[in-house]
């Protein structure tokens, strides 16, 4: 009788522990859903920079007279961006199915103003735009 307690209080003992890990695995996952849902898909309106240039000589680095230079950067593939008119630069990132690379939507537009729309996400002061649509601003000519 004293064995069958024992395994039983024992099966119970195993029963709770697993229930309460359980749940700290559930609030995880519930806490990663809300981080993805503040992924957001946004326009940005701004120049499309090499990402390396911009940043070693700010307003140097960017424009039609660096174009040439950006072009060069981007297929030794250096990272393109697009710098807003508040200052804010938004790094071109891979797509989540990594069907092309990050520069592919831009390398068209180094140097230009152009309205890119994608899903904005920003971490530690980088931000990141995985872009879906980009044309030249004020054009409305799509790529």
């Amino acid at each position: 009788m004293k064995r069958n307690l024992v395994v039983l209080f024992t099966l119970l003992l195993v029963l709770a522990i697993s229930s309460a890990f359980g749940q700290d695995k559930m609030k995880e996952g519930k806490v990663e859903m809300k981080m993805a849902s503040k992924d957001k898909s946004m326009t940005i309106k701004g120049e499309v920079v090499d990402v390396s240039c911009y940043l070693a000589h700010g307003e140097k680095g960017k424009g039609e007279e660096h174009k040439g230079c950006a072009e060069a950067c981007a297929k030794a593939g250096g990272p393109l961006g697009i710098l807003s008119k508040n200052g804010k630069l938004y790094v071109s990132v891979m797509p989540d199915d990594h069907s092309a690379g990050p520069n592919a939507k831009l390398m068209d537009h180094i140097g230009h103003e152009v309205e890119a729309t994608g899903m904005v996400r920003s971490h530690a002061g980088v931000n990141g735009i995985m872009i879906t649509k980009v044309e030249m601003a004020g054009e409305g000519e799509k790529k």
